[in-house]
């Protein structure tokens, strides 16, 4: 293989020679790699740090320069790809007038040419540095597998994305956010460290934490089997070590070992489940005591109406709920950040950073996302869960009438960490009762659940799960001659906060997420049929093109920014030049 070639020379100034040095120094894998002919500095410069750098022949890693604004700059990478071996490419960006823009025009042609992001990109793009473009922009990216290609090229992800998103494939602000985070994960992993990631989507978060630390294990959990296989097919073996991805419930790890993982990561998890505390208090049985857990949440994605307006969200999180309901599941928040990205529904200009902050005092200002590294307490602790799951051992074993008796204790209990706690119970009693064919136990049930749960309605962050609990008492009160299994599967999102293994589920992925219950002036309870979530995935559809119309606009404004900044800068030199004139006249005249 002869060396990559290239029709012009890039000249980079020392000081961005030195940077791109540094950066390149830190993701480079051992091994021979490659340098276009156009930056003999550069080659100079690596191979001083004691880097293999070869002129021809196979390679792991290659480093093309490219000076942006040239008509052939695209089309001399692309060739010049055909020519790079290895699975590790960067390419360094130069010239005088790069701006973010460039570096996602530059993303999407290299997506477009089957790579993606490479997963140690923190290395050579750090998060906090991406808007603070001066004359160089470093990219990393991998090839993308062919046998991924054929089953998953970018069209078919094109129409999943409102539901599942591979960021490594994906350019722009978003995906450096979320990449962001599997990458600052990592740095706490220890060595030998078993790690889960739960609800991990497409996996290429797993990936990233995989090939950013030195675990011992990975486990990928996703309710979506499609997840899950896209996960298996693009990143099981990506790695030194296995990756494990399977399909799995966030809210029931019941697979999983007490004390099996030592690190646990949920990262866009809480905000989308019914009842998020089964999660903290499932990883709090399943991490070792001392383990880390690592998660994040939307800080206060909230319209007027106090409520989040994704309708994949059911609760609103800020610094306090996230810290109590921690707290309550046995967490001790040792650190924590707010995240900002920009050119999303709250804090639309801001630019890409990560702040931390003290947790015992709490964020200072406001940030689109709360980032949280927390330890499960040295000591066991009860948690929400731990009585549900008694009374559910209970009925498994056939101890009805002990589950009927702590279940009834739980219904009075106000001091407990979980408000929906007695509602739950009395629904649970509900079930068990009609099982029996104890209708009027039953129907007392039923009515004192919804009566328990209104208050919750009040409450912001427990309207949605309270809601699903009340219109399933309604439905139940409503048609009592119908059958349980169909009632349950039918309020799915409610039937999974019962303590019981509820028969059959909603076969539609969609469900959990996209299903959203609310009372109505006349039924009590309402819940969307997929007619109406197709209306509002298109109503979405159309949301997205005036939200990408808006960017636009913006990113042109951003750009007469640009050229105002560097007009002062220039009335700055003049200012200056004539202050200095006026000093040296004056000077001349004294004399």
């Amino acid at each position: 293989m002869t060396d990559l070639q290239s029709s012009y020379a890039v000249s980079m100034p020392p000081a961005v020679l030195r940077v791109v040095e540094n950066r390149l120094l830190s993701w480079l894998p051992p091994g021979r790699v490659r340098v276009s002919a156009n930056a003999p500095g550069l080659k100079r410069g690596l191979r001083a740090a004691g880097v293999e750098v070869v002129e021809s022949g196979e390679s792991l890693a290659c480093v093309l320069v490219v000076e942006d604004g040239r008509e052939d700059a695209e089309a001399a990478v692309l060739s010049q790809i055909v020519q790079a071996a290895g699975d590790h490419l960067c390419l360094v960006i130069t010239g005088h007038k790069l701006d973010q823009s460039r570096r996602v025009f530059w993303e999407r042609a290299m997506q477009r040419a089957e790579w993606r992001k490479h997963p140690r990109t923190e290395a050579v793009a750090p998060y906090g540095e991406l808007d603070r473009v001066a004359g160089v922009l470093v990219l990393a990216f991998e090839p993308v597998r062919a046998a991924a290609l054929e089953r998953y090229p970018l069209e078919v992800l094109e129409s999943e994305r409102d539901l599942h998103t591979d960021m490594t494939r994906e350019a722009g602000r978003r995906s450096d956010a979320h990449m962001a985070r599997y990458a600052q994960a990592s740095q706490f992993i220890r060595d030998g460290d078993r790690v889960i990631d739960v609800a991990c989507g497409l996996g290429y978060g797993t990936a990233q934490l995989a090939r950013n630390s030195r675990a011992s294990s990975l486990i990928g959990l996703d309710a979506s089997e499609y997840a899950v296989d896209y996960a298996n097919t693009n990143f099981s073996d990506v790695a030194s070590i296995a990756l494990n991805f399977r399909v799995g419930d966030a809210q029931n790890l019941g697979d999983m070992a007490d004390g099996s993982a030592d690190f646990a990561v949920s990262v866009e998890t809480l905000e989308h489940l019914p009842q998020p505390e089964l999660l903290l208090a499932e990883l709090g049985r399943v991490l070792v005591s001392g383990g880390l857990l690592y998660a994040s949440v939307p800080n206060d994605w909230s319209d007027e109406t106090g409520e989040d307006p994704n309708p994949f969200h059911f609760h609103v999180y800020d610094w306090q709920r996230l810290v109590d309901q921690f707290r309550c599941s046995g967490f001790v928040i040792e650190k924590a950040w707010l995240q900002d990205a920009g050119g999303g529904q709250k804090r639309h200009l801001s630019t890409r950073s990560m702040l931390e902050f003290d947790p015992q005092s709490g964020p200072m200002t406001d940030g689109e996302w709360l980032l949280v590294l927390a330890r499960r307490s040295e000591q066991d602790s009860t948690n929400v869960e731990d009585p549900l799951r008694i009374a559910k051992e209970q009925l498994a074993s056939g101890s009805r009438s002990e589950a009927i008796l702590l279940l009834d204790s739980l219904t009075q209990d106000r001091s407990h960490a979980h408000p929906l706690l007695p509602c739950i119970a009395h629904a649970t009693l509900a079930v068990i009762h009609a099982r029996a064919g104890e209708a009027t136990r039953a129907a007392d049930a039923w009515l004192q659940c919804a009566e328990r749960g209104r208050p919750m309605l009040e409450e912001r962050g427990l309207r949605s799960a309270a809601s699903a609990l009340i219109a399933l008492s309604y439905d139940a009160m409503q048609d009592e001659s119908r059958p349980l299994a169909d009632l349950l599967a039918n309020h799915h999102a409610a039937a999974r906060m019962l303590a019981l293994d509820v028969p059959g589920s909603v076969s539609d992925e969609l469900s959990d997420r996209a299903v959203v219950y609310g009372l109505s002036a006349e039924s009590g309870g309402v819940n969307l049929s997929h007619e109406q979530i197709r209306q509002t995935m298109e109503a979405k559809s159309w949301l997205d093109a005036k939200y990408k119309e808006h960017v636009m606009k913006i990113t042109e404004m951003e750009l007469y920014v640009t050229e105002l900044e560097h007009a002062r800068h220039w009335l700055d030199g003049q200012y200056h030049s004539l202050t200095d004139q006026v000093r040296q006249l004056r000077l001349a005249g004294n004399a």
